[in-house]
């Protein structure tokens, strides 16, 4: 006995169109996926920056850890600030132009001045639109208290349409507080 077979033969398979569909919709998704690896980088970069900031403040507060002899002493201005590489001190003992202590003998304030003004140079190497500030409190029989605080720009990608308007720069700040 002979089996009958009715239908078309030639509807087995994928038609162009169907391949074509096919092909649109997995191309939106790579394109989605590479928005969002676009989007971690931009991320990443800034939490970087952020990362590098924090790690600047602790070291110059391990700077005036190690100078006790100026810092904890009491010697400290109360306030003093830097922009770019330029250290603003009213007294002048942290703005004057200090000796590479390095190579020879200094006082415990040449040597603030030294940190302090090195501190500065690589804070306007990494973060050119940086700015800080020192407040440093100076009580008898107190130990010696200060509050670091750094602000700079960071840049911000935006995600979609809705939040181009957020995207670009904007101002961060940070505060360490040091009791040398």
């Amino acid at each position: 006995m002979q089996l009958k077979t009715t239908g078309n033969r030639h509807a087995a398979g994928f038609s162009l169109l169907e391949v074509l569909i096919a092909l649109v919709i997995t191309v939106i998704g790579l394109f989605g996926i590479a928005k969002m690896q676009a989007a971690a980088i931009a991320n990443t970069q800034v939490a970087r920056g952020q990362s590098l900031i924090a790690l600047q403040l602790e070291s110059l507060a391990g700077a005036m850890h190690g100078n006790k002899g100026f810092w904890a002493a009491g010697l400290v201005p109360a306030t003093f600030s830097m922009t770019g590489a330029t250290v603003t001190d009213t007294t002048g003992k942290l703005s004057t132009t200090a000796p590479d202590c390095k190579a020879t003998t200094c006082t415990p304030t040449q040597l603030a001045a030294y940190d302090v003004q090195g501190w500065a140079a690589e804070m306007n190497a990494h973060f050119p639109t940086y700015s800080a500030a020192v407040n440093c409190v100076v009580l008898i029989n107190k130990p010696v208290t200060c509050t670091v605080s750094a602000n700079w720009n960071e840049s911000n990608l935006a995600y979609n349409q809705t939040t181009a308007t957020l995207a670009g720069q904007t101002a961060q700040s940070l505060t360490l507080y040091v009791q040398p």
